[in-house]
């Protein structure tokens, strides 16, 4: 069982974090994770703006809901989010990542995807 810190902001901090070897490889993969998720979201961001179609739009912000799920993990390591809250949003982002390609592939399938000018 793990002591609480109480800051004086009200936000309980666990004293064991990072103390142990799960934990600390829990850390690496939570910091790698957020390293290839911004670069994922970037690149597609990129391909976006070259292609500028709608479905190219719909699977960059897809790919950014991994951005969500490295925060949510970061929130929850950190004692900001309890391991239920944590659970339900991951599986939400799971649900709107799942809803977004689906729409990306529906859309680029139906139609002759037109771009996106700023014109």
């Amino acid at each position: 069982m793990a002591v609480i810190l109480h800051t004086s902001i009200g936000i309980a901090q666990p004293l064991h974090f990072g103390t142990s070897t799960s934990e600390s490889l829990l850390v690496i993969a939570l910091g790698t994770g957020a390293v290839f998720s911004i670069l994922v979201a970037v690149l597609s961001f990129v391909a976006f703006y070259q292609r500028r179609t709608k479905s190219y739009l719909l699977i960059a912000v897809a790919f950014s809901t991994f951005l969500g799920k490295t925060s949510a993990g970061a929130a929850y390591l950190t004692g900001w989010m309890d391991a239920g809250m944590h659970h339900s949003f991951e599986h939400s982002l799971d649900v709107v990542m799942m809803a977004l390609v689906l729409a990306a592939v529906y859309y680029a399938s139906t139609r002759e995807a037109p771009r996106i000018d700023t014109e």
